[in-house]
């Protein structure tokens, strides 16, 4: 009886966590703005930084949705080269999280 009750507390806690989108600290709310490493392949600093395209993400308790990656921000501002790319990045209390990558390039 006890093996059975604690493997399915053990499964209900991993279901719980799958899908959960927080890549931030923060222990009540955190809303703070990312840099993008400048070292990384895919940024090229001499590139003007004319266009500019957003993606997001959000997740609700263990529920997330969205696409923020860089090549959807790159789609959705009809960008093909990367100056810099930014993340905005809003958590409260570990419910709400909401993930926007911001990219800047031609």
């Amino acid at each position: 009886m006890k093996k059975s009750l604690v493997l399915s507390l053990l499964c209900a806690s991993v279901l719980m966590t799958t899908g959960c989108l927080s890549p931030m600290k923060g222990s009540i709310m955190a809303v703070f703005t990312v840099d993008h490493v400048a070292s990384d392949p895919v940024v090229d600093n001499t590139v003007r930084p004319a266009k500019r395209g957003q993606a997001k993400a959000t997740g609700i308790i263990c529920f997330a949705t969205g696409d923020a990656s860089i090549g959807a921000a790159m789609r959705n501002g009809g960008i093909t080269k990367i100056h810099h790319v930014d993340y905005d990045v809003k958590n409260i209390l570990f419910l709400y999280n909401e993930v926007t990558t911001i990219v800047y390039g031609e």
